[in-house]
């Protein structure tokens, strides 16, 4: 019986499907138009969303292969990068040491979030969510992912004050990145500071960078502070009025880091100790490989 079936559908199968079409087209004609509507909406779903969803995963593989590609060239130019700077510290390392120099170091930075402020129009001091508890001292300096943000000035059992560089009370020595002039930055008002102490014939020009000097053994070297925006002669001939703009937008921090000790070079790790063998691993692999 089946197969007598399934012989006359087969025979008549043109049939049958006009039949079939013939039957729909009559059903759609006597629906109300809201109900017709609804069913093409509902076929037209069932055709093309299928296809949409092809379309776009098609569309995010190929884009996720290419970016995969562009951060797999970046991850081996920065590895080859930091190899080749690894390979630059220590001959500095070695030049230092038969120069009898101090080793320099790596610091660690604690991360922490900024909890408060204090009230007054001028906001120098923040409250963060960390203190004792978590090794942070008075004194220790505090940055940003711009550049020097302040010192650690009150610390709590889990809290800690921040005295900004935005304060009368807060100058620090700054060095030209260029010229290697140095003097001391003090603040003026909002994000403008002003170079003091320095000559007229030093050599210091609009766009310079000036980074801390690490004068005073409480501040390293090195870390951006402000950039220089405006020089002129002193009144009296012999100075030099150098205007400068911080690099931090310190009315938008949210997150800080308090440098809490130095770590000789060949026990630096980057943030974790999982990081740093990974790095390892990559950097023993035969280059082929890379």
């Amino acid at each position: 019986m089946q197969h007598l079936i399934s012989s006359v559908m087969q025979k008549h199968r043109d049939r049958l499907v006009l039949a079939v079409l013939i039957l729909l087209s009559l059903t759609l004609l006597i629906l109300p138009q809201p109900t017709k509507l609804s069913i093409a909406q509902d076929a037209l779903n069932g055709l093309f969303v299928p296809v949409e969803r092809w379309t776009a995963f098609v569309e995010d593989y190929s884009g996720l292969r290419d970016e995969n590609k562009r951060l797999k060239r970046m991850v081996a130019s920065l590895t080859l990068e930091r190899e080749r700077l690894l390979q630059f510290r220590d001959e500095r390392e070695r030049l230092r040491r038969l120069a009898a120099f101090k080793e320099d170091h790596f610091y660690r930075l604690s991360p922490a979030e900024v909890i408060g402020r204090n009230l007054d129009r001028l906001q120098t001091v923040l409250v963060i969510d960390k203190g004792a508890a978590d090794s942070l001292a008075v004194r220790m300096p505090v940055f940003s992912y711009q550049g020097l943000a302040g010192r650690l000035i009150n610390v709590f059992e889990n809290s800690a004050w921040v005295q900004l560089i935005t304060s009368k009370s807060h100058p620090v020595s700054c060095v030209d990145k260029r010229s290697r002039v140095v003097g001391i930055l003090e603040w003026r008002q909002r994000d403008m500071f002003e170079l003091t102490s320095i000559s007229v014939v030093e050599d210091i020009a609009v766009g310079d960078t000036l980074l801390t000097s690490g004068f005073g053994g409480v501040i390293p070297k090195g870390f951006p502070v402000a950039v220089v925006t405006y020089t002129a002669p002193e009144s009296d001939g012999l100075s030099l009025l150098v205007q400068a703009r911080g690099v931090v937008n310190f009315l938008a921090l949210e997150e800080v880091f308090v440098m809490t000790d130095e770590i000789p070079w060949d026990r630096s790790v980057f943030y974790e100790e999982a990081d740093t063998l990974m790095m390892r691993d990559i950097l023993l692999q035969p280059r082929g490989t890379r």
